[in-house]
């Protein structure tokens, strides 16, 4: 191995809203960009018995409609402004991350709430998603890498959590209902269980004022 070498980290801040969710910030003006990522603090792990990829399901249906939003709406306002919207889950963790220019970045704030706060879960949406997820299922069936990925996982973990699948089993999702999505963003997105990533070409008193808002 190379020897180790001292690695520098940028200066950040970290500040705790009245509500209980931490902000972290780390102003960088080598671009004027800006990323916002929220982080939760529940992934695929926190899934309930027998509805494994619950997780993976409800982070992606969050930006698929979201307050007086609709999918389509959320796309364009993000694309409009040349952003970048996204969400995801893993074993631990559910994110949406938002990247954009510097004079966006209330826009950005502004969708990442509502995203996070106000999915609506909308009855066609889930159906659409829960389409693409067997579909992603029925082609992971037939990739030996895929297979041999949860293969290992389950010699490693048993039925811990980490050994089931992320991304549940056809069986699972199919068993899915709207009310377990809202069970799930009910019981696991609350400011006291997430953080707020603020990195870029924002200055600390905008960073946080925006946060507070």
């Amino acid at each position: 191995p190379l020897p180790a070498r001292p690695v520098t980290f940028p200066p950040y801040e970290i500040r705790k809203l009245a509500n209980g969710m931490q902000v972290v910030l780390v102003s960088q003006n080598e671009q004027p960009v800006v990323s916002v990522r929220m982080i939760i603090r529940a992934g695929a792990a926190h899934d309930p018995k027998g509805k494994h990829g619950l997780a993976m399901l409800t982070a992606t249906l969050l930006d698929q409609g979201a307050g007086k939003r609709s999918a389509e709406q959320i796309a364009e306002t993000i694309d409009f402004i040349g952003g970048v919207l996204g969400t995801g889950a893993g074993s631990d963790l559910t994110s949406v991350n938002a990247i954009v220019m510097k004079d966006s970045y209330d826009i950005a704030l502004e969708l990442v709430a509502d995203v996070v706060q106000r999915p609506t879960f909308a009855p066609e949406e889930i159906e659409r998603q829960r389409a693409q997820a067997l579909s992603a299922l029925k082609v992971a069936a037939d990739d030996p890498e895929s297979v041999a990925d949860r293969v290992i996982e389950r010699l490693i973990y048993g039925f811990h959590p980490y050994g089931k699948p992320d991304s549940g089993t056809p069986d699972s999702i199919a068993a899915v209902t709207r009310e377990d999505l809202l069970g799930f963003h009910r019981r696991w997105f609350g400011p006291n269980n997430a953080i707020l990533a603020i990195v870029g070409d924002v200055s600390p008193e905008e960073a946080f004022a925006g946060a507070e808002r």
